[in-house]
């Protein structure tokens, strides 16, 4: 949800330009760019949901008001942009729009000619200026640009992308115990990117390791066992299976907590390592956003070693949220018999759970409706599922596959329930604001479809990579 939000508003600036990044200085540790998308075929239907729902008059006519010709500054990607993040220091390049670069111009003191640029600012912060583009830097990556000394490479490529690593010399500089270095140390890289196509967009994860600087944390997070099989799973909304070894973990953790003198009792070692969950379609939330399912509707599946130790275990866990999450932390946990073959436990706030114990698995339901669902047909009925499936690779370590445009009309429509009590409705632009902004997510959920991740491990590097349908 949270992923495609942000993917949608990235792509509902009025353009967005060629990649800048290789005008950047190089040994930046972190970086984001957006790709050339002006005139995209793919963003038209966006941009007419946009404007068809009122949002872009309506936030116009306000900005204006509001912020005078400072709006234009919303126009300083409109271009482009990259950044560009070093252990001492930015570098920021866009290319804006004409009435943003008029304004950043008006607002930049003492400009002056150097190396073709108009070059201003103070000792912090400098701005220089070009026909068309504009930099904002620290004022070492400022003169390093504008000695030439750029051409910095991102390590995936896409329409955006962004990535990062830890840097080592700020990691020493924090004096960590040898362990937890260690562990930070493991991680060498992040990096995402997004490409559109024609029918939608892909995209790509990568996390890159270094085993040799803490083997027993990378291999929890380099999995070879295969997961479940989703298609053995009961159908829903979505499905997710993959591999994170508990038992492991429970051994792993206290001793890296004991070095900041935490102790932690966690006897996981009746746990497995493969897991799934489906969330399923459920009632809207109540108006006062309680009522049941407030953890959501989904069934979790976790394989187990040992099932007497595991629902020892659970319940114990079970009772400890209970207590944290019931007012003034009094109680709040209850047994309260069968629902069929599940036994059901109230768990303050977080409502009724449901689960069940297996011969090797446990299975619990966030809420009634997710209690129903464990009757339902398997995804192998789903034709979507298996339309998807053939391009899950045979040593994928997890899998997800969803039908996006359901889980976002049906998450937009409870968003629009919630918004007046959120927001409120006092006035004309209240209303006028939640009217628009209802009316094109339900526009914006229309256009999505069926989607699909995977990870793999490739060598050091636990790699996700997606295919989502899109009606642009």
């Amino acid at each position: 949800m949270a992923r495609l939000l942000i993917f949608v508003l990235l792509l509902l600036g009025s353009a967005l330009a060629q990649n800048l990044l290789a005008l950047a200085p190089q040994g930046a540790v972190a970086g984001f760019y957006l790709n050339d998308l002006r005139g995209s075929r793919y963003l038209s239907g966006l941009a007419a949901d946009w404007k068809q729902s009122g949002m872009e008059a309506l936030l116009n006519r306000e900005l204006q008001q509001q912020a005078g010709s400072e709006a234009a500054l919303l126009g300083i990607a409109a271009g482009g942009l990259a950044a560009a993040l070093y252990t001492d220091g930015f570098f920021v390049i866009a290319r804006p729009s004409a009435e943003a670069m008029q304004v950043l111009r008006r607002e930049t003191k003492g400009l002056r000619p150097q190396g073709g640029w108009l070059v201003g600012g103070d000792r912090e912060v400098e701005m220089g200026f070009s026909r068309d583009l504009v930099f904002m830097a620290s004022p070492k990556y400022a003169r390093l640009f504008l000695q030439n000394r750029r051409g910095l490479q991102a390590p995936v490529r896409g329409d955006i992308v962004l990535w990062g690593a830890p840097p080592q010399d700020l990691l020493r500089s924090l004096d960590l115990p040898p362990r937890a270095l260690g562990a930070a140390r493991t991680f060498r890289r992040f990096s995402y990117a997004i490409q559109l196509t024609p029918g939608g967009y892909t995209d790509e994860s990568r996390l890159e390791l270094n085993p040799a600087s803490d083997p027993a944390l990378a291999s929890l997070l380099l999995p070879k066992e295969q997961p479940y099989n989703a298609a053995d799973l009961p159908r829903g909304l979505s499905v997710t299976t993959g591999v994170f070894d508990l038992s492991r973990f429970g051994a792993y953790l206290p001793g890296l907590l004991r070095e900041f003198d935490v102790r932690l009792s966690l006897d996981l070692r009746a746990f497995g390592a493969r897991f799934a969950t489906v969330t399923v379609q459920g009632p809207p939330p109540a108006r006062d956003g309680l009522g049941e399912g407030l953890l959501g509707h989904s069934l979790i599946y976790w394989e187990l070693r040992d099932p007497p130790t595991a629902e020892a275990n659970l319940l114990a866990l079970l009772q400890s949220l209970a207590a944290f999450s019931s007012p003034d932390g009094q109680g709040g946990f209850r047994v309260l018999g069968n629902e069929g073959d599940f036994k059901a436990v109230e768990v303050g706030l977080g409502g009724v759970l449901y689960y069940k114990l297996e011969a090797n698995r446990l299975i619990l339901a966030t809420s009634k409706s997710a209690l129903a669902a464990v009757k339902n047909p398997t995804w192998r009925t789903d034709p979507g599922f298996q339309r998807f499936r053939v391009r899950i690779p045979a040593n994928a370590v997890g899998y997800t596959f969803a039908n996006q445009g359901a889980i976002l009309q049906q998450q937009f429509g409870s968003l629009n329930d919630l918004l007046p009590l959120t927001i409120g409705q006092g006035d004309a632009l209240e209303r006028d604001l939640i009217k628009s902004f209802g009316s094109f997510l339900e526009l914006v959920g229309k256009r999505f479809g069926l989607g699909l991740s995977y990870a793999v491990v490739e060598g050091n590097s636990l790699v996700n990579r997606g295919f989502y349908e899109v009606r642009w």
